[in-house]
């Protein structure tokens, strides 16, 4: 979507697809705007407990949750505001070259990259709930837990930057192998892994149940499960579709019949970006809690009670 010419706009680059959605640019200007205004405050919120209470902290669970909000972060503060900024200007906005590169990557390469490493944090889950033992010494944790943890968000981010800044051709414009293997690769295949690891965990979670009820980290366990279904149900509702149109895509069915369908799904395939974190909110030990205080917090008031001074006459 974004200029290969330097002085181009991105009018005149997006896909025809996305330009005819039925949706005019002043609504897409205020439900972005709307959304991202909403979601911002509540990644910040999150990550500054996460980050900032020890124990939450240093609960190995929520250190891929950190990655991700971090990702999250940093598209609702390049991507979306410049979305915004787009679409209040009625989609035409020139812009150079090296400047539509920075908006094609925070997109291009932070999208996909969240994708790819909520995929490990199903895979994850399985570790911490039914081989918790793998993490038990401090080598086997930096190599099951911790590398990966690195390694993942890094090779989608360096791998998107060399597409994107150095190759001759964009991988967004879909046009030669390479992207064909980014598809498969990185989007259709981190969201099979998302849906059948998750099912498998859950399976796997109700038939051991009396077993795993029997273990101290039972309700642990249990909201694990709890937010890794919630978090599914997100990326299943916006990115599923789209990866099936991908598959249709590549196997060279023609997606004339599904136009309008496309067009919407285009538009709202990123928003579950801007869910993430209230989904977050709600299945995080104590972080729920404490937004609630703070958004309906009680007072508390002083009782005055008359105070009775007996005086002594001399």
């Amino acid at each position: 979507m974004m200029a290969n010419d330097m002085n181009s706009t991105f009018a005149n680059e997006e896909s025809l697809a996305y330009q005819q959605l039925p949706i005019t640019f002043p609504v897409r200007f205020w439900i972005y705007l709307i959304s991202n205004t909403l979601s911002l405050p509540c990644c910040f919120f999150i990550l500054f407990h996460l980050l900032f209470n020890r124990n939450l902290r240093e609960t190995l669970s929520n250190h891929i949750i950190i990655v991700i909000l971090l990702l999250v972060l940093i598209m609702e503060c390049t991507y979306f505001p410049l979305a915004i900024h787009y679409y209040r200007l009625g989609g035409n906005w020139h812009v150079q070259r090296p400047f539509s590169q920075l908006w094609t990557y925070s997109l291009f390469g932070f999208f996909p990259t969240q994708t790819v490493v909520f995929a490990w944090c199903t895979i994850q889950r399985h570790i911490l709930i039914f081989h918790s033992q793998l993490l038990a010494t401090k080598a086997n944790r930096i190599l099951v837990h911790y590398i990966p943890l690195v390694v993942v968000p890094m090779y989608c981010l360096i791998y998107y930057a060399l597409n994107i800044f150095i190759s001759v051709h964009p991988i967004c414009q879909y046009v030669d192998i390479q992207s064909t293997i980014d598809i498969i690769v990185h989007q259709i295949t981190p969201i099979v892994i998302i849906i059948t690891s998750t099912l498998a965990l859950f399976f796997r979670f109700q038939r051991q149940r009396a077993h795993l009820r029997q273990s101290m980290q039972w309700r642990k366990q249990r909201k694990l499960i709890i937010q890794v279904l919630s978090i599914v149900t997100v990326f299943g509702i916006f990115q599923f579709p789209w990866a099936v149109l991908e598959s249709w895509y590549l196997f060279g069915l023609p997606l004339s019949s599904l136009d309008a369908v496309q067009n919407y799904m285009l538009f709202f395939n990123c928003y579950s970006v801007h869910l993430f974190p209230f989904v977050c909110l709600g299945t995080i030990p104590d972080i729920g809690k404490k937004m609630a205080n703070l958004l309906w917090w009680k007072r508390q008031y002083v009782q005055i009670y008359p105070l009775t001074l007996s005086l002594n006459r001399n």
